[in-house]
């Protein structure tokens, strides 16, 4: 027997079939979940990401760099000349005016050097950073690519926030690396190669005995590096998990809010974040450690030059000048590679992050939209067949979805597929669409099959219209159009175009109700398509699916999440959308399908019944069964409709729903203020002190880091008595070289000494504040997440507080906060002492030459604050731009599979690419600002060498300053300047670390006027479950203009059940705001039990509250995770879990997976359907036991079957407590105690059924049309 026609071997099972799978099914599953990448190499990868303009800046700016570093060992090389001339001016050999005159000489070039090196480092620092800036926006480009261009099954095991940290947090790493970092380090090199070369020159014999020093440093830093890697990618893997958690929470905020899960998802995030605290903390002490290790070296180093070149003195075979230049050429170029530390961290962190960001772009999806190697036939007819398809999800390979299955869709006919949550509908979908490869058996269109047609080509002739719609946050116009893209009518004439985005928009039954909005056509839809209601965006995604002229169209529960009114409106527009197409109709509400030419039962992945409807009705088996449960077969209630009375209730709906229901085109904030007001300018004292008290108990990290700093920056000032002392010994004459030798080797020690205080120093500056600086982090990380969670929900009404914008301030904005901490501060702190240090020391020995050196560190401090606000604001506008393409494109790959249905990748690129363009012009004035000032700084340290020299030289021969103080005066100071130069190269740092605060001070100053973590208010055990609405009114804060509820009064008694019914936008799902208080009522009051509920204590209050809301929400977790949450009064017992899944009708299903309650449902439960994941949360309610169940259509998502039990365990479940339940569907609630029907935000009757009925009202009218569509 053929392999593809061998029904896969199954293991009895209670829900769904499970299986052992072969070799062959297994290497389907494992390539479309880790597909190898054809080649995995970060620098490879980074090449490619750099064009040839590119390599010719970097090159151009690499070769500034590098004269700009080469020239700082000629200074030196000055400076050995200088010591020469005033050693010849002491001992007599130099008459003044030749002193003078070579000491001028030697001036004027370092004025030639400074002018050298402030063009050179200018241009290297802006050409570094454009190349940076176009590397990094080429670097998101690929990668966004190359997640639109990835197979379905790849985002299945995917983290919801991967992408936004890849795009925000992890490529700024990398445009660091390459733009703050590379240039430095360049220079730095070139500083260590060009002193290497002069040194030889001067004595390759003393060079040899001070270089061993030089690969000693090289090895530290290897070594150091290798561990930090280590550390860095470890804590960036264990921060990911947390990044998807923040993600799931923050998206998921209503549910959060309404559970009380606030603290267990932050305990869960903090987890996380704990486990790359300390992987961090690792990595920070690993940088101590070598940049102790490093300047320990450093000060041996002298030792071992000034006790050995004096013998090489004393026995003729160097000069003085040999010595000063050898001593300061390889001091300098062992403070450059020294000064190369710092920035190893950023590099590390480019290295790892590269090394994640290649993994992704250059794995090879197995079904790639991009890929060209597929046929693309011309003409199609939509017939379609499945032959002996068996399929499992690659994320759940222990249970078959598709058995073997086998059927054909006639072309231009309407196949329905109807059977329970799991047995495999939407599957067949998902197949067809090629976002799976089944294990075995193939898929034909006409006769071809699908594996061999071009990816792009086959869903173009397939419109797909899902029970849940997505709309992108753009115009209904362009949401509309994007059923064109990729295809032959992309390229029409505009006014083609819109006629046809028109001609759809009438097809759907949706031209009035847009017509009717301020703006029509050009309306923006919100995030998600907030702004208008479930018909109007499933009206909108049937003219988005039509518009293309599909030859195939696939309607997946398009109208289950419906209202009676919607729902008839959308079965209009689908009847006339599948006229002469393939149309497959996946359907819970059998009514929907009755005219459908073929129905397919299915159970556990097979067919077990087809026909028409009445065929099935005749034969009596499991159709039959499924029609009678629904109830879509009785005539009970109804009544005899004509066709005038039908009309005049949709007439009636359609004119209430073009009213502005949810829409407001310009959003103005009311009761919440936008974040970016509440982001005022602060001085960085304030910052730093806000900065502090997310760490306050760790402030004694800061008070002995801050005292070991001292020591380390004490001790270059320090060290600049014992240069001056030995410059002084080897200044006297040859008559005097055994008190010379004595001198020399006595301070040569006392360098060795000095070296372990550095040491000493260092190593604790740098631990204390690498675990502060984490700490911090995790506090900042940990606080803002609990903070967002609390936030009232009409705060995440707002575009800045939209999930990308929120995970980027807990990602990046809480990890550059150690630019105020960890080793940036640990060096500045060293950096002042030194400067600060070195001025006083240099005016106590000799005052006049101290203050005229010193003169010039005012102007390079004043360069220093202009660049750090320079940078500061380049990175305010840089954080926005990224956060802005950032968000847009987390909005599409978060919602991948409406992205490949509509072939929008290529769109979304173009997009992207766009903005991402208009932020690179944008920060070219910024960038050349900064890195002016940013050179203007190092080449005053010249100009400060030549004056200090200069006026020296005036000093020593009239004023008789010795050598001594010449040498303690220049040593002190010019290592003063050059610490100010450091102060600088930490600018870009401590710039994102300002604009992080200021963020971060924003986002907890957020006022919060509804607040769960308040202890103030009423507590009651006792209350009975009353509820009441006196007077309530209510707008919405995004949308001011619009009444939402007007005068509303509601009384539900202790045990009563409730309902609301009326069409979409007319207050239901506010009013079950009002009651969980995510809101508070503009006029009016809401009353549990005999209080106020404002008055009430909020998070006791809501404990006694379950709402089941129309879209589950579930946690990336187990399925036991994601019932218990919200229960914080210890873990409920066994035996409560399994009662409340009994009663939610999910228990036997957990039972029949391998692992039961343990099983993981992955990320927003993507390894579940939609009637699993509503059980679960139907589940999660019944567990709370509350006293208020709030229903907000609960059973809208199952099918047939699944939703009699459900509906029963419900009904079950209300009995004894109070039941407030929104519905779309009247029969549900029939049995209601009281039904309120509101319209336009105003309830226009009450009462039980048979009494609205009577009364033949708006409800009657409301029974009829839906009874009509039944």
């Amino acid at each position: 027997m053929d392999a593809a026609n061998t029904p896969l071997q199954e293991k009895p099972s209670l829900e769904g079939p499970s299986l052992m799978l072969g070799k062959e099914e297994k290497a389907v599953l494992q390539g479309q979940m880790a597909s190898p990448a054809s080649w995995h190499n970060p620098a490879r990868f980074l090449l490619s990401c750099t064009s040839s303009l590119d390599g010719i800046i970097i090159t151009l700016s690499a070769i500034a760099a590098i004269i700009g570093g080469a020239a700082n060992p000629f200074a030196l090389l000055l400076l050995g000349n200088m010591g020469q001339s005033f050693r010849g001016f002491f001992i007599g050999d130099t008459t003044l005016n030749d002193f003078t005159r070579e000491v001028n000489q030697l001036s004027l070039f370092y004025v030639y050097l400074s002018i050298i090196e402030f063009g050179t480092i200018y241009a290297a620092t802006v050409g570094f950073t454009l190349a940076g800036e176009r590397i990094g926006q080429r670097i998101r480009e690929k990668y966004l690519a190359a997640i639109l261009r990835q197979n379905i099954a790849y985002f299945d095991g995917l983290g919801v926030g991967e992408v936004n940290a890849r795009l925000t947090t992890d490529i700024s790493l990398i445009q660091d690396a390459i733009t703050g970092k590379a240039s430095a380090t360049i220079s730095a090199i070139a500083i260590f190669i060009s002193a290497l070369i002069i040194s030889f020159i001067k004595s390759w014999i003393l060079t040899l005995v001070v270089f061993p020093a030089q690969i000693l440093i090289v090895g530290t830093m290897s070594v150091g590096a290798k561990f930090m890697i280590k550390y860095t990618v470890q804590s960036t893997e264990a921060y990911a998990p947390g990044m998807s958690i923040a993600e799931e929470a923050i998206s998921s905020v209503r549910a959060v809010t309404a559970y009380g899960m606030q603290q267990t998802l932050v305990r869960q995030y903090e987890a996380h974040v704990a486990k790359a605290r300390k992987a961090g903390s690792k990595s920070g002490i690993a940088l101590a450690c070598m940049i102790a290790v490093m300047n320990g070296i450093i000060f041996w180093s002298y030792g071992l030059a000034f006790w050995q070149g004096s013998r090489f003195l004393v026995q003729g075979r160097v000069s003085l000048s040999a010595i000063l230049t050898i001593l300061f050429v390889n001091i300098t170029g062992a403070f450059a590679l020294g000064n190369i530390s710092p920035h190893t961290q950023a590099f590390v962190n480019g290295i790892t992050a590269t090394d994640k960001i290649s993994q992704a772009c250059c794995r090879q999806s197995p079904i790639d939209s991009s890929a060209t190697t597929g046929t693309n036939p011309t003409t199609f007819t939509g017939a379609i067949e499945f032959r002996n398809v068996s399929h499992v999800y690659p994320s759940r390979q222990e249970s078959l979805v598709l058995n073997n299955f086998s059927h054909f869709f006639p072309p231009g006919k309407m196949t329905a597929i109807v059977g329970s949550s799991g047995c495999g509908k939407s599957t067949i979908v998902g197949l067809l669409e090629r976002f799976y490869q089944p294990v075995s058996g193939s898929i034909y269109l006409d006769d071809v099959e699908i594996s061999t047609i071009d990816v792009s080509c086959l869903r173009q002739q397939i419109g797909l219209v899902s029970q849940d719609p997505t709309l992108f946050s753009t115009t209904i116009f362009d949401n509309i159009r994007f059923g064109l893209l990729e295809s032959v009518y992309e390229s029409l004439d505009p006014r083609m175009v819109k006629k046809m985005v028109e001609d759809a928009a009438r097809v759907a039954n949706a031209y009035e109700f847009i017509m009717a909005l301020p703006d029509g056509f050009l309306t923006n839809v919100g995030d998600s398509g907030s702004l208008l209601s479930g018909g109007q965006k499933q009206r909108i995604a049937i003219a988005r699916a039509i518009i293309g002229n599909p030859k195939i169209l696939i309607l997946d529960e398009a109208t289950s999440a419906l209202d009676a009114v919607a729902e008839r409106h959308v079965q209009q527009a689908l009847q006339a959308a599948s006229q002469g197409r393939t149309t497959i109709a996946i359907a819970h509400r059998l009514s929907t399908i009755h005219s459908a030419d073929n129905i397919i039962v299915m159970r556990k992945g097979r067919i077990v019944e087809q026909g028409a409807h009445v065929e099935l009705m005749g034969l009596k088996s499991i159709y039959y069964d499924m029609v009678n449960h629904q109830g879509a077969h009785e005539t009970k209630d109804k009544e005899v409709l004509d066709e005038a009375s039908i009309q005049s209730a949709l007439e009636e709906a359609t004119v209430s729903e073009i009213l502005p229901l949810n829409f407001d085109d310009k959003p103005t904030p009311a009761t919440v203020t936008p974040l970016q007001d509440l982001k005022e300018p602060s001085s960085m004292w304030s910052l730093a002190m806000f900065v502090h008290s997310l760490n306050r108990k760790d402030s004694h990290f800061v008070i002995f880091g801050l005292v070991f700093s001292l020591v380390a920056g004490a001790s270059h000032p320090v060290q600049s008595i014992f240069l001056a002392k030995i410059i002084s010994a080897l200044s006297l004459k040859s008559s005097e070289y055994s008190m010379l030798r004595e001198l020399v080797d006595f301070w040569s020690w006392m360098y060795f000494m000095i070296g372990f205080t550095t040491v000493f120093g260092w190593l604790g500056q740098g631990v204390c504040f690498a675990i502060y600086s984490q700490r911090l982090t995790h506090n900042a990380r940990v606080k803002g997440l609990e903070t967002i969670l609390y936030h009232e929900i009409g705060t995440f009404l707002r575009g800045d507080h939209s999930t990308a914008a929120l995970t980027s301030v807990l990602s990046s904005s809480a990890a550059s906060l150690q630019g105020l901490s960890g080793a940036v501060l640990g060096t500045l702190l060293v950096v002042l002492t030194t400067l600060i240090a070195g001025l006083g020391l240099a005016t106590a020995i000799g005052w006049k030459l101290a203050l005229v050196c010193a003169s010039t560190t005012p102007i390079q401090l004043g360069c220093g604050i202009l660049r750090l606000k320079c940078v500061a604001l380049l990175e305010g506008h840089s954080r926005r731009a990224y956060e802005a393409s950032a968000t847009y494109a987390c909005e599409y790959s978060s919602n991948i599979r409406t992205v490949a249905a509509l072939n929008l990748e290529t769109k979304i690129q173009r997009d992207y690419h766009r903005i991402l363009e208009e932020k690179r012009k944008k920060s070219l004035v910024s960038v050349s600002q900064s890195s002016l000032l940013y050179a203007a700084s190092h080449s005053l340290n010249f100009l400060c060498a030549s004056l200090a020299f200069w006026y020296g030289s005036r000093l020593v021969a009239t004023e008789n300053y010795t050598l001594f103080q010449f040498f303690v005066c220049y040593t002190a100071v010019i290592a003063g300047s050059y610490s100010a130069g450091a102060i600088f190269s930490f600018a870009p740092d401590v710039g994102k670390a300002r604009d992080s605060a200021e963020r971060m001070q924003a986002l907890f100053r957020q006022p919060v006027h509804i607040d769960a973590r308040a202890s103030d208010g009423s507590t009651s055990s006792t209350a009975e479950g009353s509820i009441e609405l006196r007077n309530v009114s209510f707008r919405y804060p995004n949308r001011p203009d619009r009444m939402v509820l007007a005068d509303v009064n509601i009384t539900v008694q202790p045990g009563e059940y409730v309902a609301l019914v009326g069409g979409s936008g007319s207050g239901k799902s506010t009013i079950i705001s009002l009651i969980e208080r995510f809101f508070d009522p503009e006029k009016g009051q809401v009353i549990f039990g005999s209080n106020n509920i404002k008055d009430q204590n909020l998070k006791n209050y809501r404990s006694q509250l379950a709402l089941v809301s129309q879209s589950p929400t579930l946690f990336d977790g187990t399925i036991r995770d994601n019932i218990v949450f919200g229960i914080e009064n210890g873990s409920p017992g066994e035996e409560a879990v399994i009662q409340a899944c009994k009663d939610a009708n999910i228990y036997g299903f957990i039972l029949s997976l391998p692992d039961g309650f343990n099983t993981t449902v992955g990320a927003r439960g993507v390894m579940l359907s939609g009637g699993q994941k509503q059980r679960i949360t139907i589940a999660r309610a019944l567990l709370r036991n509350p006293k208020v169940l709030l229903l907000d259509e609960a059973t809208s998502a199952l099918d047939s079957e699944s939703e009699r039990v459900v509906q029963e365990a419900l009904d079950a479940a209300a009995c004894g407590r109070t039941t407030i339940a929104v519905a779309h569907r009247i029969s549900t609630v029939k049995h209601a105690d009281c039904i309120y029907v509101l319209e336009n935000g105003r309830i226009v009757e009450q009462g039980t059924h048979r009494a609205l009925m009577e009364e033949n009202g708006r409800y009657s009218e409301l029974v009829k049309l839906q009874n009509f569509s039944d």
